[in-house]
């Protein structure tokens, strides 16, 4: 563990037993590393994209001020792990709060462009082991074609 906080984080799948080590990026993502770290551990409903592609997310009520954007991206690629703001009124799942999409990308081909435009966010962890990245991937394609009944997303610092 570095002086700001952890500098790893595992990210996976509850009931499918299945989970990836990421590093934490407080080189690119200090903010953002900072403010995720204050709300470790996480595990919530997991939600598949509908219009990024290969992307499993939770949604969560804000804690607090979002951090400002660091090492902004709209392309994320396999391994990447995002920090989006989403402001009141955009989902129907928000009930008129902010709500934080701590998003996790397992292959390529995401764009971060829907219905009501761009949901730029901050990578704030990165891969470590391309393995891993597949093993989980396997497990989020089964998301995506069986469903996420009783599935959840956890964040951990590790």
């Amino acid at each position: 563990m570095s002086e700001q906080g952890p500098d790893f984080l595992r990210v996976g799948l509850r009931r499918r037993g299945v989970s990836v080590r990421l590093k934490l990026r407080w080189d690119r993502s200090p903010r953002t590393c900072a403010a995720v770290c204050r709300r470790l551990p996480v595990e919530d409903q997991i939600w598949h994209a509908k219009y990024a592609s290969n992307e499993v997310y939770a949604l969560l009520p804000a804690w607090e001020a979002d951090p400002p954007l660091e090492w902004a991206c709209a392309y994320p690629g396999p391994g990447d792990l995002m920090y989006i703001p989403h402001p009141p009124g955009l989902l129907a799942k928000d009930e008129g709060a902010r709500l934080v999409d701590l998003a996790y990308f397992y292959e390529r081909g995401n764009n971060l462009y829907g219905p009501f435009g761009p949901a730029i966010g901050s990578i704030f962890a990165t891969m470590t082991s391309v393995e891993d990245v597949e093993a989980m991937a396997e497990a989020c394609h089964d998301v995506w074609f069986n469903g996420l009944k009783d599935e959840r997303l956890f964040i951990e610092p590790e």
